[in-house]
């Protein structure tokens, strides 16, 4: 098993900020997205954007006001709402980029 390099936080650069748990996801997330569709990102961004607000409003940063819990209730079942058609949009997106880097044979062409 690897053992982890640990740097003391006197040592780290000055402007490394611990991240919220959630914004911590949403980046990686958003760096996989990258990765993995490339220019059709495009086609999440709005619903990203959806995401963002959606976690800003539910974990206010420091200082902010936190909604009350009939509120918070409606935007964590909104945010559901968000994230399952990011996830079905997402995963179309996914097969389009797999075709484009592996085109398989032409549909309806038949080998005779």
């Amino acid at each position: 098993m690897k053992e982890a390099i640990v740097i003391p936080r006197s040592e780290r650069a000055p402007d490394t900020v611990p991240q919220e748990p959630s914004a911590s996801l949403l980046s990686r997330l958003e760096r996989l997205i990258d990765t993995e569709l490339g220019p059709l990102r495009e086609g999440v961004e709005p619903l990203l954007n959806d995401v963002r607000a959606g976690l800003a409003a539910l974990y206010p940063s420091a200082g902010g006001r936190q909604l009350p819990p009939k509120q918070q209730e409606e935007q964590r079942t909104q945010l559901a709402q968000v994230l399952d058609t990011l996830e079905d949009v997402l995963e179309a997106l996914q097969r389009a980029a797999r075709a484009r880097r592996h085109p398989g044979p032409v549909a309806g062409a038949r080998g005779h």
